[in-house]
């Protein structure tokens, strides 16, 4: 069967509708096949949120306004939004209307609460939003708008409290000093350009002259540092000599006291001459400490006068 030309057309036409339906939805953020809820919030204002501005969650768009109504009577706004049903979003969870740009375009970030229960379809979110961004930039020009001001009032009473016609007469009076020590100074310098020339050519002809003696004072200082050198080598070098000639000496010293040979190494090695003799040293001290005390037993010369000595120890013990 034949199909007719209006057929056609009226078939081109509908194909054509359904496109641009699809395309105009596509455009406002709504997929037309996906099953998606609708939310709802209530806010006294709403900052310039239109119909199909974007929905967020954690940054991420899941969404789009759907609605913006108001009640007449009392000029309360209800915004609804629609999110994929494929999203989980506790009963709990909060609508926040958000700035999406520097611009202020807006858009609705969906907070998620710790709820176990689930939204619904129709459900109604506790209503949020940011301030706006004229709101945020007066927030953060205000102090420094008071600052400025602050300052510029401090300048002002600065300025006005300061006795300008005083300052103004001393600056008048700095300069005329200079002005007249300047004077002075051309009055000195007048007529001396001769002296000065003759000077500024002294200089010169000394500085020459230091230039000449330059590669003089070169070989100087050369030959100070060689001999520097020579005088520091040579007393190392008698130092070193007098430290090998006591190590030597050192050595054949201890080589004598550990061999044994001599008074000092049968001392050293030798343990019972050690004891003896430091018996000999405790009973010689004895000796003289008895002396002193009882010394006509050690000096008498008749034998009476050392019992005399005996019995006076006796007495004393």
């Amino acid at each position: 069967m034949a199909i007719s030309k209006e057929s056609k057309v009226g078939i081109l036409a509908a194909f054509a509708i359904t496109v641009l339906v699809i395309g105009y939805n596509f455009m406002r953020g709504e997929d037309l096949f996906s099953n998606t809820n609708e939310y709802f919030g209530k806010y006294e204002k709403i900052e310039g949120l239109f119909k199909s501005n974007p929905v967020l969650i954690n940054g991420y768009k899941v969404g789009s306004v759907s609605s913006v109504n108001m009640n007449t009577a009392t000029l309360e706004l209800t915004v609804g939004i629609y999110v994929s049903e494929e999203i989980e979003i506790p009963r709990n969870s909060i609508m926040k209307i958000v700035n999406n740009d520097m611009i202020g375009s807006k858009a609705v970030e969906i907070i998620f609460g710790d709820a176990a229960e689930l939204a619904v379809d129709g459900d109604f979110f506790i209503a949020e939003q940011d301030q706006g961004i004229a709101q945020a930039v007066s927030g953060v020009l205000e102090p420094l708008t008071k600052s400025v001001s602050s300052v510029l009032g401090n300048i002002d009473t600065a300025i006005a409290g300061a006795d300008l016609e005083s300052t103004l007469k001393d600056a008048s009076l700095a300069l005329r000093s200079f002005k007249e020590t300047a004077d002075k100074l051309n009055n000195l310098l007048n007529g001396k350009d001769v002296q000065i020339s003759a000077i500024l050519d002294n200089v010169q002809s000394t500085t020459e002259g230091l230039n000449g003696l330059s590669p003089k004072i070169d070989r100087i200082l050369n030959d100070i540092d060689s001999t520097s050198k020579e005088l520091s080598a040579i007393e190392f070098e008698a130092l070193a000599i007098q430290v090998k000639s006591l190590a030597g000496e050192l050595e054949k010293t201890t080589s004598a006291i550990n061999g044994k040979e001599g008074t000092l190494g049968m001392l050293v090695n030798d343990k019972e001459l050690y004891t003896k003799l430091d018996g000999t040293v405790v009973k010689l001290k004895a000796l003289l400490a008895d002396i002193e005390k009882y010394p006509r037993r050690y000096t008498g010369i008749t034998e009476r006068q050392r019992k005399k000595g005996d019995e006076a120890k006796e007495e004393g013990k």
